[in-house]
């Protein structure tokens, strides 16, 4: 008997957030970064950015990406990517 696999379908919508929320969200991905024991220091060229219709968080030092934190659509968690899009980093 063979199965078939469904695709999921997407139940929410990602909306980019206001300035506010992103603001935050680069925070929280900060604080998140330093509790892991991360190396360097992440500068002001970290931030928010969106592609292909989903939210991330790009914590960058001196031009380099130090990690990337995909934001869920539906509650705003961040979590660390292994394998960030190629676009972002």
């Amino acid at each position: 008997m063979r199965l078939f696999s469904v695709p999921i379908e997407q139940v929410h919508s990602f909306q980019d957030p206001d300035p506010e929320t992103q603001a935050a969200l680069v925070r929280r991905a900060k604080a998140a970064w330093f509790d892991t024991g991360g190396q360097g220091t992440p500068d002001e060229s970290s931030g928010y950015a969106s592609a292909q219709g989903l939210g991330y968080v790009v914590l960058r030092a001196a031009g380099t990406a130090l990690a990337v934190y995909r934001v869920r659509s539906d509650n705003l968690m961040l979590r660390r990517m292994k394998r960030p899009p190629k676009g972002l980093t």
